[in-house]
């Protein structure tokens, strides 16, 4: 029997400036959405497990451990910040722990000028080396995101699933795996539905969005449904994050998704319209 994919709001991206947090999460709860996603440096741990107490949400996966450029540290591929890698996953895992939550978001880092691709796979791979032991006593998994490189992400190193996939087998430990970006994997021109049917066994996590836009993912460039039925063929019984920017106001998108994709978005509590 398939599983059936739902939905995680993105506690950051599908929200304009100025929503405080515990407004976000109880919005996304009470919009019919069941899991989420957010940044675990932008709260404190007591605040979001209160708040899971209270309006419960699955937490589908957590952000920022690592940054793509030198202005947010740590960075991956870094060996000068390998130590403060360990030192940040060992609270990254006692938030995912504390939350429930399976899952660590990483990227990779921008490129280093005079770095050989190979160079910075090798630093990648020794870096989730290092955290490697810490991810499996937790029992959490790092998840490496390709971001795109043509748009979003210039200059980053890491930009395709399958230099992705190659970090990932090559760091060898079962807690490292991929986080398949829909959006990301459209703008660099991957087959996505081939990509996720053939090299499912090392994905862990999904995200969409629209293309072109980065927007709600209604119409655009990427075949959901074919998507979603490609992700439920492999077995796969976890949340797709939905990794967006609204086009208007987020309690009109979030009607409207939940209008599309009424089995991803349950709905059965309707928004307050008391939340910002």
């Amino acid at each position: 029997m398939k599983e059936l994919i739902r939905f995680a709001a993105h506690l950051e991206m599908n929200f304009g400036p100025g929503v405080p947090f515990h407004d976000r999460w109880r919005a996304a709860r009470r919009s019919g959405f069941r899991g989420c996603e957010f940044v675990w440096r932008n709260v404190e741990l007591p605040a979001a497990a209160e708040l899971q107490k209270a309006e419960p949400l699955a937490v589908s996966c957590l952000g920022g451990t690592t940054g793509a450029a030198a202005g947010a540290r740590p960075v991956l591929i870094l060996p000068e910040d390998r130590d403060r890698l360990m030192k940040d996953v060992e609270t990254a895992t006692a938030y995912a722990r504390e939350l429930s939550c399976r899952n660590l978001v990483m990227v990779s880092g921008n490129m280093i000028r005079d770095w050989s691709v190979e160079k910075h796979r090798e630093e990648a791979v020794r870096s989730l080396r290092s955290i490697a032991p810490i991810l499996e006593e937790a029992g959490v998994t790092a998840l490496i995101e390709p971001l795109n490189s043509k748009i979003d992400h210039k200059g980053v190193y890491c930009d395709t699933s399958a230099e992705g996939f190659r970090i990932v087998e090559q760091t060898g430990s079962p807690n490292v795996k991929l986080l398949y970006d829909a959006y990301h994997m459209q703008v660099m021109g991957e087959p996505i539905v081939r990509t996720i049917r053939e090299r499912s066994g090392l994905i862990g996590y999904y995200h969409l969005a629209k293309v072109p836009g980065r927007t709600e993912p209604i119409g655009g460039e990427i075949d959901v449904p074919a998507f979603l039925e490609a992700v439920a063929d492999t077995g796969y019984d976890g949340f797709v994050g939905l990794e967006y920017k609204p086009s208007g106001d987020y309690r009109d998108v979030f009607r409207r998704l939940s209008d599309a994709y009424p089995e991803q978005i349950d709905g059965q509590d309707p928004i307050d319209e008391n939340y910002r």
